[in-house]
């Protein structure tokens, strides 16, 4: 085997002397939209930390045929996310991947690299993915944390002289392994196949620290954790009675944890020795048989699908918990990040802060805080369930559990229907805002203010209400300052025309975060005495994952129709021009003009602003042209003028 010259840059990967061929054991391109916005992001900040250093993105497994071409054996995946990325990059300009036996995959590459949109006219159920992850590719926020950053936009990213394209190019390495020719390549494979799991970094936190505890139960810790690290599951269901009773209070709607219980010979001698003791779960759940109360739980509720993991939720742990900047080896200071590959370096940063005999009460407090954090998230933040009449299968649940007359079930958290609406729209647009699991800033926001400020599981709706407003207007603030000068959000004044330099015209980079801001203020205002819109009528919706910016009067019907609509060049991003809406809506819109959108696809769960732009289209008898989006503009600057007395939020 080859064992000099493994690490190769992207440059050299798809040198134009290569050749990948993907046989046909190979299973299906399959990553998803997470993995991909990993990969891009991680790059991304490792070039922000450092663009002069090299970024290793794993290995790549290949065996050189006899004409040269390299069968990739591991490592296809990210190969083929790399192929993808190279070219929109304009790094790889001819196709450098290939597939045995596969028309519909080969035909994809072809017109994947020949000018046009051939490859979104293709059908096959063989392509969708790819399709979908040159969507993705193109739709993701390079900066993670703070929401910004297109991939279009990386030869304009430049930090120390060296562009971020140019970083992808020189700086990221694979290190390509050749394995000998005569390799039994399906035993091989096979192998790799089957190989075992690597130990997971919330895994090995757990190991560092149930070693500090001493005098406390080990077996109380690891019960407790293994309750919190199961994301998707109410975490009173994940107790029996006893501990239910115990943690929860006797309505199962409070939180009574203090501490750990003192250790005792039985639970500590010789328990935890070895370190597969020490990971082994400690069983938490309960056993219905002998819990007839469990069967009064709605079984809907019984199981959910949380917004974070577990890794990522343990680092706003250690924030909430350190909120000032932390010293890590090697580097200066620095705030805690919101993001789960730090997990290991965070941990070792604060315990060296503390003396040996300090460690205990150190894990204690972490536990304390971990449980604490995972109880009021249960009950305080949003989640999904599965629901076959939803456009996307799921919908958005805000729950607590509640007992009376010896049987137990989950209620909306806050009675009120209104109040509850309110309190889930504003998380809901959070999340679909910031849909990364990783730097959720708005999540941590939430957990700190419960954890310093509010300190206890009951909090009054109307401090919840304006703590979520708050972050959602400093969200919007950090945008731009509304007025104050930015020619960006000034009302375009009669009998002028709309030009790219008079009004808030970014196109398919104006932030998603804008579109659901709108639709919030536009929903709040609907069900406000005084409203702001008395035009038009707002349909309840509920926020989903829309990621496609569409443009009601089409680009491609401008074009064709330029004697109609002169000038549209001027005007055709303007924000009064945009909505959001899913990729599957956009395919179907695709080119369609306004009215035809207006009159067939007005129906389902559809946001206020795009309600609102197919009202105006219809008042107007089909047409959305120059007027009607100026018209539509500055009512929407309007809105946002008057964001803080929508939001009944008036403080300075």
């Amino acid at each position: 085997m080859e064992t000099k010259n493994l690490e190769k840059s992207i440059h050299d990967i798809f040198d134009d002397q290569n050749k990948y061929i993907i046989p046909l054991y190979q299973r299906n391109f399959s990553w998803k939209r997470e993995q991909i916005e990993q990969l891009l992001q991680d790059v991304f900040s490792a070039f922000n930390q450092n663009p002069k250093s090299n970024y290793y993105i794993g290995s790549l497994v290949v065996l050189k045929r006899s004409n040269g071409d390299f069968e990739v054996i591991d490592g296809q995946q990210r190969l083929t996310v790399l192929s993808l990325i190279t070219k929109i990059l304009g790094i790889n300009k001819e196709p450098r991947l290939f597939y045995d036996s596969r028309p519909e995959v080969e035909e994809f590459f072809k017109a994947f690299y020949t000018p046009g949109d051939g490859i979104f006219n293709m059908s096959s159920s063989q392509t969708a993915h790819l399709r979908n992850a040159i969507g993705f590719i193109n739709e993701i926020d390079l900066d993670a944390e703070n929401q910004t950053g297109r991939i279009n936009e990386a030869q304009e990213i430049i930090k120390q002289g060296v562009s971020f394209c140019q970083y992808f190019e020189n700086n990221v390495i694979l290190v390509r392994v050749e394995i000998p020719q005569d390799t039994d390549v399906a035993s091989y494979f096979e192998i790799m196949n089957n190989r075992g799991a690597q130990l997971q970094k919330h895994e090995i936190l757990k190991s560092f620290m149930l070693s500090n505890l001493k005098r406390k139960s080990p077996n109380e810790f690891a019960k407790i954790w293994t309750a919190c690290s199961q994301m998707d599951t109410p975490i009173q269901k994940l107790f029996v009675i006893e501990d239910r009773r115990k943690y929860f209070g006797e309505n199962y709607d409070d939180f009574c944890f203090k501490g750990l219980t003192e250790s005792d010979i039985e639970t500590n001698d010789g328990k935890y020795n070895t370190l597969d003791d020490i990971l082994k779960e400690v069983p938490a759940g309960v056993n219905t048989k002998d819990d007839p109360e469990d069967l009064e739980v709605n079984d809907d509720e019984t199981k959910y699908k949380s917004i974070i993991d577990f890794p990522n939720f343990l680092m706003h742990v250690f924030k909430v918990m350190f909120p000032e900047k932390v010293k890590y080896s090697n580097v200066e200071e620095k705030e805690i990040p919101l993001n789960e590959k730090y997990l290991i370096s965070t941990y070792k940063a604060i315990s060296s802060n503390f003396k040996s005999e300090d460690l205990e009460n150190f894990t204690e407090d972490f536990i304390k805080t971990l449980f604490f954090c995972r109880t009021l998230f249960d009950r305080y933040i949003v989640k999904t369930l599965t629901d076959n009449n939803s456009e996307d299968g799921e919908r958005w649940t805000l729950r607590k559990p509640k007992k009376e007359s010896g049987k137990w079930y989950y209620v909306n958290t806050f009675d009120d229907e209104y109040k509850q609406n309110r309190i889930v729209k504003a998380l809901t647009m959070l999340q679909v805002s910031y849909r990364t699991r990783m730097y959720k800033n708005w999540l941590y926001e939430i957990l700190s203010w419960f954890y310093n400020d509010n300190k206890t599981i009951e909090v009054d709706y109307t401090e919840y209400l304006k703590k979520l407003d708050d972050i959602i207007l400093n969200s919007f603030n950090s945008i731009a300052e509304f007025g104050n000068g930015v020619p960006e959000f000034k009302k375009i004044e009669e009998g002028n025309n709309i030009t790219k330099e008079n009004s808030y015209s970014k196109g398919l980079s104006t932030p998603h975060f804008l579109f659901n801001f709108i639709d919030y203020l536009y929903w709040v205002d609907s069900k406000n005495a005084n409203k702001i819109n008395n035009t038009y009528t707002i349909n309840d919706f509920d926020f989903k994952y829309w990621n496609s910016i569409e443009h009601h009067m089409a680009r491609e019907w401008a074009s064709r129709n330029s004697e109609k609509v002169p000038s549209y060049d001027n005007y055709i991003d303007n924000l009064g021009n945009l909505c959001l809406i899913s990729k599957s809506a956009n395919s179907r819109l695709s080119d369609r003009d306004a009215k035809e959108k207006s009159e067939t696809f007005d129906k389902g769960n559809l946001g206020a602003n795009r309600q609102i732009m197919y009202a105006i289209t219809k008042k107007n008898n089909g047409n959305y042209r120059e007027e009607q989006i100026k018209q539509h503009y500055n009512e929407l600057l309007n809105l946002l003028s008057e964001r803080k007395e929508i939001l009944d939020f008036t403080d300075d």
